[in-house]
Order: C-alpha cells, then sequence, then structure tokens
C-alpha cells in the first residue's frame, strides 16, 4: 500500500494566519500550525482503509406478488465514504508538506505524537463547509469533505493513539456563486 495523502485544495479566506483566543481572561489557546490551501498531509502507517460505496435502491413491491415483480427505484445518488485508521507515533519525517509554490514547510518539523496530535485537532479541523481535500488513497483520487477524526489511546499502547478519519466524496458546495 501506498502512502495516503490528503491536500488542502480550499479553504477559508481567512483562515491564513495563527489565531488565538484567550477564554474567560484564564485560559489561552493558541494555533501552532497553519494547513494552507494546496498543503499536503501524508499518513504512511495505516491500520487499515474502508472504502463504502452506498448505491441506495428502494425496493416497491407490488401487493399480492412475488418478490420477482417487485419494482427497483433509484431515487437517489451514489456516496462514497472512505474511512482510515492509523497509529499516530513518532515519525522522523514530517507529516506535512507545503504547497503552491511556497518553499519550505513553514510548519517547523510535526513529528512527535504531541506535535501531530496539535495538528489534527487544533490546525486540520474543519473551519467552514468551504474546506474541502483531495485525498489520495491506492490510485484512487476523491474530491470532498473531512466529516470527523477520531483519536483514543489505551492502557496497553500510552505512548501512541490510534486515529480514524473519515473522508466523504462529494463536491463541496458552500452556498449560491
Amino acid at each position: 500500500m501506498s502512502d495516503i495523502t490528503i491536500k488542502k485544495v480550499s479553504g477559508c479566506s481567512t483562515d491564513t494566519s495563527l489565531q488565538t483566543v484567550i477564554f474567560n481572561s484564564c485560559y489561552t489557546w493558541s494555533q501552532t500550525y497553519l494547513f494552507q490551501d494546496a498543503d499536503i498531509v501524508t499518513i504512511t502507517n495505516f491500520c487499515s482503509l474502508d472504502f463504502d460505496m452506498k448505491t441506495p435502491v428502494q425496493g416497491m413491491p407490488i401487493p399480492e406478488l412475488r418478490d420477482t415483480c417487485n419494482i427497483l427505484v433509484k431515487a437517489e445518488g451514489n456516496q462514497l465514504g472512505i474511512a482510515i485508521s492509523f497509529t499516530v507515533k513518532c515519525e522522523t519525517a514530517g507529516i506535512v508538506t507545503a504547497g503552491g509554490g511556497r518553499s519550505g514547510t513553514g510548519y517547523g518539523a510535526i513529528l512527535t505524537v504531541q506535535e501531530q496530535l496539535d495538528f489534527w485537532l487544533n490546525t486540520f479541523q474543519t473551519n467552514s463547509i468551504e474546506d474541502s481535500y483531495l485525498i489520495t488513497v491506492d490510485g484512487i483520487t476523491r474530491f470532498g469533505v473531512v466529516r470527523g477524526i477520531t483519536f483514543n489511546k489505551s492502557a496497553s499502547t500510552p505512548v501512541t493513539y490510534n486515529a480514524r478519519l473519515d473522508f466523504l466524496s462529494g463536491n463541496v458546495v458552500a452556498g449560491e456563486a
């Protein structure tokens, strides 16, 4: 299996600088990294991969007839979800590459488990319906959105996190053009 890449195709135009928020004068949240249009995050240590193709079809059975007379109606389009499970562990190379002709990564090295968790939760987090991505897995490429990321750790693996990323393929429409 080749690496899995997720390229940011578009995003909210106001999400181009690091942000800081102060809560009730006692807690400060600060964003450490930027993930801008054309940047690419690479997942090299996947555990599992699911392609979930749904082709909704409704059955309209005819009263007092056998199943072979059932009328099948396709009134909705197809849907493809891609779920990726991977392990967040210390890396030897940064997980983010700058795109769009910018030189260098501009991120520092996102190597440790804590740095990667910071990136996924505080930077990669979708802020707007305008955030869209291009995912490439085993030669399959789709445009769409990241619907969620889950992280967990257990007593048996206290140094690493298990992650699951849920991607939905489709044309991101933010509103009227």
